[in-house]
């Protein structure tokens, strides 16, 4: 079954899709965040895969979050803190759905997805395991450069949008020591090729991190091809199922 499930969170939707198997009784659940500027679509791609292996997944759009979303919200009024509250009020909601498994819930995410679930997982107790795509932890030092940003700073993304609430929030995100609190299994897939979050920062959180492994694609990109997707969804499956 695939169809829509949205959430409402101080009076504005939250548009999301759930990609649920056909078994029996409660089940671990995936929940996939999408990067900046982007929505749900950027994950359809590995929802229909790990639904095909009997994975139930669920994909949404951050309120804000980017231009072609489906989730009210302002993108100017959108910022890590805003995308963090729609996770953890996502994963609230999705618990007390009956065919959820609460001690089977595993995040995700690419790029400022993978950051914000990076940063979310540390404050609760109830997160399995991360699966981060390409995990955007190099926005705080992007911001560092606001004056006069570089071609692939994150704030050329969507210039007309990201002002002082979206930066004032992200500079003082001190990454590395936030993370470092979950202790769950954590799996980085990266690209070596990447031009927008260089490979380095994954390598660095594979240090931090208490448990974890990076996998790193000599020729991926930010944006993961099919063929590393498949490879990702394999991996994932392995471990959930």
């Amino acid at each position: 079954m695939i169809e829509e499930l949205s959430y409402t969170l101080n009076h504005e939707k939250i548009y999301g899709k759930i990609y649920k198997t056909e078994k029996e009784g409660k089940q671990p659940i995936l929940i996939l965040s999408h990067g900046l500027s982007l929505d749900h679509t950027l994950m359809m791609p590995y929802a229909e895969k790990l639904y095909k292996k009997g994975i139930n997944t669920y994909i949404y759009d951050f309120r804000g979050g980017g231009y072609n979303g489906k989730s009210d919200g302002k993108i100017s009024d959108m910022t890590i803190d805003t995308e963090k509250d729609d996770l953890n009020f996502i994963i609230d909601s999705l618990k007390k759905e009956d065919f959820v498994d609460e001690e089977q819930i595993y995040v995700g995410g690419h790029s400022q997805g993978g950051l914000v679930s990076s940063l979310v997982a540390p404050t609760r107790n109830d997160i399995k395991a991360l699966f981060l795509f390409a995990p955007a932890y190099e926005i705080p030092d992007d911001m560092k450069e606001k004056d006069n940003p570089s071609q692939m700073n994150v704030l050329n993304l969507m210039p007309e949008y990201l002002g002082e609430k979206y930066i004032n929030c992200a500079i003082n995100i001190d990454v590395f020591e936030e993370i470092k609190g979950f202790t769950g299994d954590v799996y980085i897939f990266h690209g070596v090729e990447d031009k927008r979050v260089p490979v380095e920062y994954s390598i660095k959180a594979d240090k931090v991190y208490e448990n974890s492994v990076v996998y790193l694609y000599e020729e991926g990109e930010h944006r993961f091809s099919d063929e590393i997707k498949d490879d990702v969804v394999e991996i994932i499956s392995e471990k959930i199922l």
